[in-house]
Parts: structure tokens; sequence; C-alpha cells
């Protein structure tokens, strides 16, 4: 008798699953047996010398999904840079650019808070899509054509809630690549499979997003001259594409997971759990290959490479919907280890950026003491633009570090360490602030460096949370579905005929179950990651409403202290 058990592989670092197909028939042969596609993506890899593994299954990429998500997230976060960039060109003279962080920021919160418990069943992706890139679009058309103020705020508010209702959706979007397995009787799962493309697609969005900053306010740059409303009116056509890069690059779920399925077909054989004397290992093993074959080869010529997403990929059954109280479920387990987290990083980081880093200011560099700064800063007002240039680089390079630098994420039990370090950064900067106890010849270096290490942790803490979720790490249920060698798979031969008949029926009542438990498991793995993505905005808002007093404070403050460079800048 030949049972076929799961090894697990070390090499393996990512979840994956395959639906397994079982066994029509068991009819002993003295012949090898043929082996359908479908069967072989079941067996587990052997590390018996009779059956070697012909080459273990490689890490894939999907160049169309990275490049899709990294637009996806430079597109979308683009026109918040542009609206913050352009503040004070925006608003009429006396009014705070405070205001204009408040409105750009508030609506994308209330989108990511709230659009998660309000949506009723399955995402349609489509819809979603097409809806935030006409939303951003009109907002940014009233921002150019009107240039009353009340208009411009509701321009910026609408451009807002489409940016925050595109980072949840392009999120929960990237769920979709990461495999589901079906759980059926008589299976057992195997973990850790090297491709996960939501992984990848989390990455990716997430150097988009980083380099968004750099984008948004160098196209901000650009096309200033122009004046804002034909400035603002040119940069109203990007959300279009979004759609654009949806519709044409990203795609489809079945293409990717259908095509990983058959890349690890080598390195899969059946394994034995009792050594057989006479050294055949493969008796009792008899399946057959034709008709698996012709519906894999149907299946590949309806799933075209890259297409639209369409909103049926997983099946998802309109039926499902969770409850309240079933989200409630999901979210408080998130709490902890990924939301607080992250509002804490922010909180930290936008108060530095908000409320602290404007009262750095120092003498002016001379080439005998900075050479390099004295070519940047020749006034007082250039300090908090190099701050920032180079806060936004540094951010984009460690949101891009798994996807372009391959750094692994930081683990879940360590997440709170960027939070930690962020808040450490935000009361040392407070205190040089305040006191100025930095020594003069390398205080104004010393910030920068330390601006740095702030955009690296923000940057970090992002990418690891998202990824963390968005491949599902710690779920127990994730893997390839793989036949138990019990007896219930492997009938006797008098019992053959019977055993078919009520396999035929299991198997379709399986086969419905396993849709359901798909689609159920791909709208809590939507929800789950979308829960958490409003950690940012809370920060960031929370961040915005304490920084303007913050900063008047410590302005204040060194005035007192004999020092009036804040009140020149």
């Amino acid at each position: 008798m030949v049972a076929v058990e799961p090894i697990p592989l070390r090499q393996f670092d990512a979840n994956i699953a395959a639906p397994s197909d079982p066994y029509d028939s068991h009819t002993p042969s003295s012949t090898p047996p043929i082996l359908s596609r479908s069967t072989t993506r079941t067996m587990t890899p052997t590390i018996a010398a009779r059956h070697p593994p012909s080459s273990l299954p490689t890490k894939q990429t999907s160049v169309g999904l990275n490049s899709a998500f990294f637009l996806f997230g430079l597109l979308n976060n683009s026109l918040y840079v542009v609206i913050l960039t352009a503040a004070l060109e925006l608003l009429p003279t006396g009014v705070p650019t405070g205001l204009v962080s408040f409105a750009n920021i508030f609506p994308a919160l209330i989108a990511k808070a709230v659009w998660p418990y309000v949506l009723k069943g399955a995402i349609r992706y489509t819809k979603r899509v097409l809806s935030c890139a006409a939303l951003s679009f009109v907002g940014m058309l009233l921002v150019s054509l009107f240039p009353d103020l009340g208009m411009r705020l509701v321009g910026i508010c609408l451009a807002s809630f489409s940016s925050g209702l595109g980072e949840l959706t392009f999120l929960q979007l990237s769920t979709r690549y990461a495999p589901k397995a079906r759980r059926k009787r008589g299976e057992t799962m195997i973990r850790h499979a090297r491709t996960n493309y939501a992984g990848d697609a989390v990455g990716w969005f997430a150097s988009g997003t980083g380099a968004a900053g750099l984008f948004g306010a160098g196209a901000w740059w650009v096309v200033r001259p122009l004046g804002v409303k034909l400035g603002m009116g040119i940069l109203s056509v990007l959300p279009g594409f979004m759609f654009l890069v949806y519709s044409a690059v990203l795609p489809s779920v079945e293409s990717l997971l259908n095509g990983l399925a058959e890349g690890n077909v080598a390195g899969y054989a059946p394994i034995s759990t009792e050594e057989d004397a006479n050294g055949d290992l493969l008796d009792d093993v008899d399946v057959i290959a034709e008709a698996d074959d012709e519906e894999d080869h149907q299946r590949q010529q309806s799933s075209p490479t890259t297409r639209p997403l369409m909103d049926n990929d997983l099946k998802a059954d309109p039926k499902i919907r969770l409850s309240f109280e079933e989200k409630m479920a999901l979210l408080r387990p998130m709490l902890l280890p990924y939301i607080l987290p992250l509002v804490t990083v922010y909180f930290a980081e936008y108060t530095i950026n908000q409320g602290v880093s404007p009262t750095l200011l120092y003498a002016l560099p001379t080439r005998s003491n900075h050479p390099l700064l004295s070519l940047i800063i020749r006034k007082l007002t250039d300090y908090y633009p190099l701050y920032q240039l180079v806060y936004q680089t540094f951010v984009f390079l460690s949101r891009s570090s798994i996807s372009m630098f391959n750094l692994p994420a930081i683990p879940k039990r360590y997440l709170w360490l960027p939070a930690v370090l962020q808040t450490g950064l935000l009361g040392l900067l407070t205190s040089e602030s305040l006191y100025a106890w930095f020594r003069e010849s390398i205080a104004s270096p010393l910030v920068i460096v330390l601006i740095c290490i702030e955009g690296l942790a923000g940057g970090a803490a992002y990418v690891s949370v998202f990824y963390s979720i968005g491949v599902d790490e710690g779920d127990e249920h994730s893997g390839i579905a793989l036949p138990s060698g019990s007896d219930e798979c492997m009938p006797e031969n008098g019992e053959s005929q019977h055993f078919d008949e009520d396999h035929d029926q299991d198997s379709r009542e399986d086969e419905e179950n396993g849709e359901h438990s798909t689609a159920r498991e791909a709208q809590e793995h939507e929800f789950r990651i979308g829960c958490v993505g409003f950690g940012d905005s809370l920060g960031i808002l929370a961040a915005s409403i304490i920084s303007m007093p913050l900063q008047v404070g410590l302005c204040n403050a060194q005035v007192r202290d004999g020092r009036s460079l804040c009140k020149q800048a």
C-alpha cells in the first residue's frame, strides 16, 4: 500500500495552495503509472534516492504584476503629494497651510476606516478602480478650475477620499494573488512554497507609494510655471492611467496561479511510508491522465496572460457576507501586532516632519566648515525642503527594500521596533529644538542623518506590516492540498466500483464546499489587510492636529532662549 504524505521543505518561505485531484480508481499494475499534470501537483518533494526530484521549484516573479502594482502605488499617492507641495499656492494669503493638510488626510482616513465595514459581499474591483480614477479626476479639476477657497477644499477632499479608497483597494486586490487552499476530506496541507505573488504585489505597491513622494513633488515643480489652473489641469489626467494599467498591464489571477502550479510539477514525487522488499514503490498507483490534460489545456486557452482582472476571478460566492460581529472578530487580533505600531510610527514621523523639523534651523553653512551643505543651503528657508527631500528619498528606499533590494520584511514579533525607534527620534529632535544641545559644528549634518533614519523606519514599518498580512503569515490553513495515505483514498480492489460512486458524490459536495470556503477565505483576507490600512492615516491626522501648536510652542521657546532663526525663516 502506498500512501502520500507531506515532507516540509526548509527552502520554502511563503504560502501556496493548489487543489488536489482525487484518484478515480485503483488498479494495480506492474508498469510504472502515468501521472496527470494535476496529480503531480499534489505530490510532495521526496529525498528518496530512488525517486530524486529533478529540481526544486524556484521563486517565480511576474513583470506584469510587479509593474502594475508599482504604478498603482505611484499614481494613487502622487496627487496627495502634489496637493501638499502646492499648498501655499492653493490658498489665499493668511490661510494656514494646515487647513490643506487636514483636508488632504481626513477624507482618506474616513475611506480607510469606514469602507471595509460598510462593504457587503465580494469587492467589484473593476468598478472600484474606475470610481477612484473618476473621483480623483473630478477633484483635481475642481482645484484647477475654481479659485474659490471652498471649491478648492471640496476638490482636495474628493482627491483625498479617492486616494484613501484607492490605497485600500489595491492592498485588498493584492490578496487575490495569495493562493487559497481548498480543504477537502482526505487531504493534508503542505505549506511554504517559495512563490506567493501577494507578497510581490504588496512589496511593489509599497515601493510605488514611496516613489510617489519624489514623483509628486517633482511633477508639481515641472508644471508650476504654468500656474495652478493649467498645471493642476495637466496633472488631473494621472488617475486615468490607473484604470489603463488595471485593464492592460495587470495579469489575471488564474494566469499566474495556474502557471505557478504547473511550474511546481518538477520536484514532486510520491513517497512510500513503508519500505518495499522488492523496491517497487509505485505498484499500487494508477492514474488516468488524458482527461486531466484536456481540462488543463482548455483552462489555459481561456486564461490569457494579461487581461483585465474580472471580479469573479476567484468565483466569489455572492451569498457570502461577513457580518459586523465576524469583522470585529477578525479585527481584534490585528490591533496589537499591526495597527497600533503603524499608528505610533506615523504619529511620531509626521509630528517630526510638520511640527519639529521646521524649527531645526542653524546658521548658514560655509565652504570652510560644510563644503557640500553650503552648495545646497543658501538661505534659512532651504533647510525644510532639504529635510523633506532627504526624508522622501529614504522612505522610497525603505519601502522598496522587499521589492527592489530583496531584503526580508521585519518579522511580525518585531514590528514594534520601528515605532519605538521613531518615538525615540521624536523625543531626541524635540529636545534639540528646545535646548540646541548638539555641537554646533555637527548639528545640521546630524539632524539630516537622523531624518534619514526616520524615513527608513517609517517606510520599513509600512511595507513589513502589509507584506506580513498580504502573504498571510501564520495561517495554518495555507498550503498545497495533498491526498492523505488513508484507506479512504486507496480502496481495496473489490470495493473500487462502490468507492467510485460514493466518491463522485463526495467530490461534488467537496467542490461546492471548497468554492464556498475559498470565497470566504478571500473575503476574510481582504478585510484583514483593509482594516489595518487606516492605521497610517490615523497617525498622520493626529500628528497634523498636534503639529501646528507644537511648532509655535517650540519657536516661542527658542525666542525666549535668544534664538530667533525660526522667526526669520
